[in-house]
């Protein structure tokens, strides 16, 4: 006689529910983590749209250049109109340009005893929630109720990452603790939200830890023996700047480096697990060893398309990069050790091994779980 699962499956999810509660609400409530400012400019930003545009001056450079100078009038979120004073070059492509009707973003700032405003960036609030609602739809359109648990666990990894793992990491914790442990909520409670309180959801979850740990230490070792610093890039570079080196940057890699592996081991694993269990399923005879090999063989034609997706995404983050390395005169084989192009290797293979070792970890372990259910046992 087979017990009914809802009392189990209902601990579970209160676990996973006052999981988050702690993470994202208690401790961050409880001013556990103190995060200072490090805004160079100590200004605020406000919503504003653009009012008038007045060309109040043009001149030309010794070098050719048409600079123009503008005073922009913009109406800020609270009613008030201020006005912005700047001036623009005619080739500079990092330049807003803006017309009447425009939202911007508008920062201010304190310069001796006048108030400097300037734009900052545009708004794009509206754009983003209408893609982010199109993607919605379709994973709860084509998911149903598996989309719906899915989108829950994609809100609980982002409210881990910004209320826990960023505010530890400022308030002087070390980034690789700090990864680590809202690493093992985030694929605690995504795995369980997505796919279910389940016996192949503990052994993807089972999978994920032992090959995510296997990724930290080659992601360690690697980041020691090519002697990365961490400061490869200008973000990195800025946040050295604005903490005062007082973020271990070499740690921040790190951390970086596990939440990619994370976000494609979860998808590995889970596959894995699910295709040894749905064998089970349509033929409860297989033992343990016939499913892990029939598994195996589904876990290779996974590892192919995988790995490549991993490369492709590492690349297409990289590719201005990728561009701006290609028209140098240095050969290839010397090209590969500058630290930018190192440390977007390194994230790849780190998680390329990651993948591959996933798929045999969790085959056996699902292998192991499903293979001891009697005959007549519920696989999932």
């Amino acid at each position: 006689m087979k017990l009914s699962p809802s009392r189990p499956q209902t601990a579970v999810y209160a676990a996973i529910a006052l999981l988050l509660l702690v993470f994202v609400v208690v401790l961050p409530a409880a001013g556990v983590f103190e995060t200072p400012s490090i805004n160079p400019f100590d200004g605020e930003t406000s919503e504003a749209v653009v009012v008038t545009v007045e060309e109040t001056a043009r001149e030309q450079t010794a070098a050719g250049v048409t600079v123009v100078s503008e005073r922009i009038g913009v109406r800020l979120d609270g009613g008030e109109t201020v006005t912005v004073e700047r001036q623009v070059a005619g080739d500079d492509a990092f330049a807003i340009k803006v017309e009447p009707g425009d939202n911007v973003l508008v920062t201010a700032y304190e310069a001796g005893d006048d108030t400097v405003y300037f734009i900052a960036d545009r708004l794009r609030t509206f754009p983003l929630w209408a893609l982010g609602a199109v993607f919605a739809a379709a994973v709860v359109l084509i998911g149903r109720w598996r989309g719906v648990w899915s989108l829950v666990g994609l809100a609980a990894s982002f409210l881990v990452i910004v209320r826990f793992i960023v505010p530890a990491i400022l308030s002087g914790m070390s980034p690789l603790a700090a990864t680590l442990i809202g690493a093992s909520v985030i694929m605690t409670t995504t795995l369980v939200l997505a796919h279910g309180a389940n016996r192949k959801t503990g052994a993807a979850l089972v999978g994920t830890v032992l090959s995510l740990l296997l990724a930290v230490l080659l992601a360690t070792f690697a980041v020691d023996v090519t002697a990365l610093t961490g400061l490869a890039g200008d973000q990195e570079a800025t946040l050295e700047l604005l903490s005062g080196g007082s973020i271990d940057a070499r740690g921040v890699l790190l951390g970086g480096i596990i939440i990619g592996a994370l976000g494609v081991l979860d998808d590995v694993t889970a596959t894995q697990s699910s295709a040894v269990f749905e064998l089970r399923r349509a033929n409860p005879l297989l033992g343990a060893g016939e499913l892990f090999a029939r598994g195996l063989n589904v876990g290779r034609d996974h590892i192919a398309s995988t790995v490549n997706t991993l490369v492709l995404a590492y690349a297409g983050a990289a590719l201005p990069l990728i561009v701006i390395l290609s028209v140098q005169p240095e050969p290839l084989g010397l090209l590969i050790n500058r630290e930018q192009i190192t440390t977007e290797i390194v994230r790849t293979l780190v998680g390329s091994i990651g993948i591959v070792a996933a798929v045999p970890i969790t085959t056996g372990i699902a292998a192991l779980a499903a293979g001891a259910l009697e005959a007549d046992d519920e696989p999932a």
